[in-house]
């Protein structure tokens, strides 16, 4: 929700992602590649081994891929291979044959090219793209149809393929830079929960908003927290304080904000709740910061204090109104809400 691990988890994420494409695309590869075979064999096809080969191939790399436990790098590498040896396997046909150059020989090439630059280094991709074009125009010289016009055109694809997938991949690269940099404007560094200017901006586009939008505001402060650092050290501290930003993201909701403010001061902003609810909330995250145990640490405890957006649409009146109430439960005991 309001808290993510500052950039760890992308690169899962994106390979998840990249394996279930890859599933896609692999079991769609074996259909074609049946529906082929189905039709030469009963057109009596001398290329009905071929495609039977292609058949076999497409389903164990759909297997490969399915299989978690397969590095998805090595995956990749061995599609790249198998699709360059099923060209090289059709043109030797061509070579021996002299049978025309089909589109579909065409579209191998550039099928080739799209999954090289894709997944291989650029000079491995050039030079798997530069043997299999040489190999192409060779068989095209010995073929009854050549097709010329098609070879050339082929070939001016290739160049276009390697530079959009190069432009692609440095569009990617500035895209997460710029996620990046846009993490450490908007995150805490310690905790992960969102920083006083993310906080401020969220806050005044909400009270900005329709005059009916229900929301709260809740300021927490940790309770004797100067003494935690006083004896045992900066260092636990910020134990503590990673410890209670998680407890408070736990606490709320997908809609809602936790913000540290300043210090071992939280903000978390309520959207769309009741009265009851925002308390209900509140209170609930004071039990979690109390039920808390972290190795090392002291028992902690928190207070709050909680401000309605229906009292005040002013983003300072607002947080004035809570830390006011903040400072009240603070004198009445600490653990407790106002």
């Amino acid at each position: 929700m309001t808290r993510s691990s500052p950039e760890g988890r992308r690169a899962t994420l994106s390979e998840a992602s990249q394996r279930r494409i890859m599933t896609v695309l692999a079991v769609l590869a074996a259909v074609i590649q049946g529906v082929t075979l189905v039709y030469l064999w009963r057109q009596g096809s001398p290329r009905t081994a071929q495609a039977a080969t292609s058949t076999v191939i497409a389903v164990v790399l759909s297997g490969l891929v399915l299989w978690p436990a397969f590095p998805l790098r090595r995956v990749q590498r061995i599609v790249v291979g198998l699709v360059c040896a099923l060209l090289l396997m059709n043109l030797l046909s061509v070579y021996h044959t002299g049978r025309p150059i089909t589109s579909g020989l065409m579209i191998h090439v550039v099928i080739l090219a799209l999954l090289a630059y894709t997944w291989l280094p650029p000079r491995a991709a050039t030079v798997v793209l530069g043997g299999s074009y040489a190999a192409l125009v060779g068989a095209a010289a010995m073929s009854r149809a050549p097709d010329v016009p098609g070879v050339l055109l082929v070939g001016f694809t290739l160049p276009l393929v390697w530079y959009l997938t190069v432009h692609g991949r440095e569009v990617n690269r500035e895209r997460g830079h710029s996620e990046a940099l846009r993490t450490l404007a908007y995150r805490d560094a310690l905790t992960g929960a969102h920083n006083r200017r993310a906080g401020e901006e969220r806050l005044n586009a909400l009270l900005g908003g329709s005059p009916g939008k229900v929301m709260a505001a809740a300021l927490f402060d940790l309770d004797h927290f100067k003494q935690v650092n006083d004896t045992l050290g900066h260092q636990q501290g910020d134990r503590m304080l990673v410890a209670v930003a998680d407890s408070l993201v736990a606490s709320f909701r997908d809609d809602d904000a936790v913000i540290r403010w300043g210090g071992e001061e939280f903000l978390v902003i309520l959207n769309g709740v009741t009265r009851e609810q925002a308390r209900e909330l509140v209170n609930a995250a004071l039990d979690a910061v109390r039920s808390l145990k972290v190795s090392g640490l002291p028992a902690m405890t928190i207070s709050a204090g909680l401000a309605f957006a229906s009292e005040t649409r002013d983003p300072v009146a607002l947080l004035d109104l809570a830390d006011g109430r903040l400072y009240q439960a603070k004198a009445a005991g600490r653990d407790r809400a106002y």
